[in-house]
């Protein structure tokens, strides 16, 4: 079984602890409101979660969801120690099936990279419930330094906290996909589009020609057209547009300045065209755009 975790999730760390799964506490049944993560420190823990029984070794881990039931069995043998740490996560994990090979695009174009992209949750980490990391001391040493954070908490300790845990699911997420064998290498499409968006984004104010993008990114016109297009879901025309009113609704918002003035700074030496373009992008003149929002 596998979860989904947007890169974007608000991750905060509730408890943390090292525990030894020998005392009698461990075998009644256990819930909590939030996610809960364990790994195992030494030896071996025998856990049950609902009517599941799963025998776990040093360096492996499980990903239990909220209010999930869990206890320890098989009483008469030694048991080990885990780490375990409860977090909260919004927008919470979701059931990812593996099988889905088209959603696991872990390779691909956030829509974010565009500057007039509102947040998406597109970019997802595929963490396993149940996973044994080939790295499993530097994950035990990130448990070990969350446990002490939160035991010892000082200055921005929640912070710190949630960076570890970020670290640890990050780790897990990455162990993953190497264990898979699935292509994780970037297409140099990609690697082009990332080298346009910046020069479009640095400079949409200026008069950029057909000319200057091929000279700027060493590609054919046509080429850097196609990859914008597969990339962005739009054209290279409309995204500088689209940049330029995004600015002029800040200076409309913030200064004082004339429409005339403001088409002039991003980029329309004619702001009868400037006016035009902006009502058709934000769907109302410069002018009424800044009476309604003072």
């Amino acid at each position: 079984m596998y979860y989904a975790l947007s890169r974007l999730s608000k991750l905060d760390v509730k408890w943390a602890d090292l525990f030894d799964a020998n005392t009698h506490t461990f075998f009644a049944r256990h819930h909590n409101p939030y996610y809960e993560l364990i790994v195992i420190a030494d030896g071996t823990v025998h856990l049950q979660t609902n009517e599941t029984r799963t025998t776990l070794q040093t360096g492996e881990s499980l990903l239990m969801m909220p209010w999930e039931s869990h206890s320890g069995w098989n009483p008469h043998e030694r048991q080990g120690q885990f780490f375990w740490v409860q977090f909260s996560c919004e927008p919470g994990l979701n059931e990812f099936v593996l099988d889905r090979a088209s959603e696991l695009s872990i390779v691909h174009a956030e829509r974010t990279e565009l500057r007039t992209t509102e947040i998406l949750h597109e970019d997802l980490l595929v963490v396993p419930r149940q996973f044994r990391s080939l790295q499993r001391f530097k994950l035990l040493g990130l448990f070990e330094e969350l446990v002490e954070t939160m035991k010892q908490p000082n200055g921005y300790f929640r912070f710190h906290a949630t960076l570890l845990l970020g670290e640890i699911l990050r780790l897990m997420a990455s162990g993953f996909l190497e264990q898979s064998h699935l292509d994780t290498a970037f297409p140099a499409s990609y690697l082009t589009f990332r080298k346009l968006v910046n020069h479009l984004n640095n400079f949409y104010e200026s008069d950029i020609s057909k000319e200057t993008l091929e000279r700027v990114l060493e590609r054919k016109y046509e080429y850097l057209c196609q990859v914008f297009k597969k990339y962005a879901g739009t054209n290279i025309h409309n995204y500088i547009h689209q940049l330029k009113t995004q600015h002029a609704k800040h200076l409309l918002r913030n200064t004082a300045k004339s429409v005339k003035e403001i088409a002039e700074e991003v980029g329309y030496p004619d702001p009868f065209y400037f006016s035009r373009m902006f009502k058709k992008i934000a769907g109302v003149a410069p002018q009424q755009y800044r009476n309604t929002g003072q």
